[in-house]
């Protein structure tokens, strides 16, 4: 099995982190949330990859923070 540093969400997702062009930042996230939710899916049902699990939720999270403080959206948690 690969190692999560070389799946596809999180080459996607550590790109997303280095943007500085709003345009681009916000299309890299798209990318990087799509293939989180598809790497979610692969998982479904399977009790293993505990640690990338986490790596997912957490990136979840700094993508959501990504966006209401470089992107301008509404805080989803206040």
């Amino acid at each position: 099995m690969p190692d999560s540093n070389s799946s596809p969400w999180k080459q996607l997702y550590l790109e997303t982190l280095k943007e500085t062009d709003s345009k681009r930042l916000a299309d890299l996230a798209y990318c990087a949330e799509k293939a989180i939710f598809f790497r979610l899916a692969e998982l479904e049902g399977s009790s293993d990859h505990a640690g990338e699990r986490r790596e997912l939720k957490e990136a979840c999270t700094d993508l959501m923070t990504l966006r209401v403080e470089k992107l301008g959206w509404p805080n989803p948690y206040l």
